[in-house]
């Protein structure tokens, strides 16, 4: 994603298109405004888990600064678990960077006793927070997010068209995170992220008792092309109203599933 630079964030006020000047040598505060600027990038979604970042040399020529500078840099942010060199060379983002915010509050969730009522309120969450998403995807979306989404959409029809069902699961949550991720708000990004794996779960649970429905499942992808087309064309009324209309469905349907769980529970009880 990088290759050999750390690009200027896309949204908000703070641009950092010029390097920073060192005017002195080493100093602590120099070291952390480093560490912000990285750190930066990491909030705003520039620098994602898996992604390597460049080297010592470069990052030293990008910000003007001196390569101690930047090693003092990395180090510290090694020692807060954002980092992390690999064997073979190379630093990279944690792979766990994004899950550990809200890995506590998943893991609770995931063992709860009533798991039912887990995906509901799961799914009354994800109404609250994904809506706002779309509608803010659509506004603020780079160039680059409108990429990663049409990879991710593309990917997600492929899974669809193969009849995974777990796969496309997978592809499903996929594509919602970067809707969250295009929408530039640090909060929504990283809450959703923290639950990435309840949130995979809890598609793979929705989608996981369509296999004698294709109904659904074309149905839920005709949802997905309407809101990915609605944010390509830039349009947040129409991404919202997608992404309201396709949760609202995915809570109908879940709803009448676990009714028919029950009542096929209960004739097996019936005739044991």
């Amino acid at each position: 994603m990088l290759p050999g630079r750390l690009k200027p964030l896309q949204y908000g006020q703070l641009r950092f298109t010029k390097p920073l000047k060192v005017v002195r040598p080493v100093t602590v505060r120099r070291i952390d405004q480093l560490c912000q600027l990285l750190q930066q990038q990491l909030l705003e979604g520039a620098l994602k888990a898996g992604d390597k970042l460049p080297s010592e040399r470069t990052l030293a020529s990008q910000y003007e600064t001196s390569r101690p500078i930047v090693r003092e840099a990395l180090q510290r942010l090694k020692s807060l678990g954002l980092i992390e060199s690999r064997q073979g060379g190379g630093t990279y983002v944690s792979q766990s960077y994004g899950e550990a915010p809200g890995s506590p509050l998943a893991s609770l969730l995931s063992h709860s006793d009533d798991q039912a009522r887990l995906h509901a309120e799961l799914l009354e969450y994800r109404l609250t927070l994904e809506v706002r998403c779309a509608a803010l995807a659509a506004e603020r979306a780079t160039q680059q997010d409108l990429q990663r989404l049409e990879r991710a959409h593309h990917h997600l029809r492929r899974t669809h068209q193969q009849h995974d069902l777990e796969q496309e699961a997978r592809a499903d949550a996929r594509f919602h995170l970067a809707i969250a991720e295009a929408s530039h708000n640090r909060v929504f990004l990283h809450t959703l992220q923290g639950l990435f794996s309840l949130l995979k779960d809890n598609v793979i649970t929705n989608i996981g008792g369509l296999s004698s429905h294709p109904d659904i499942r074309a149905r839920l992808m005709n949802q997905h092309n309407r809101l990915y087309e609605a944010i390509h064309h830039r349009d947040p009324d129409a991404a919202a109203q997608a992404a309201m209309e396709h949760l609202h469905y995915v809570e109908e349907f879940t709803k009448e599933l676990t009714r028919e769980r029950q009542r096929l529970r209960l004739n097996q009880r019936v005739n044991a």
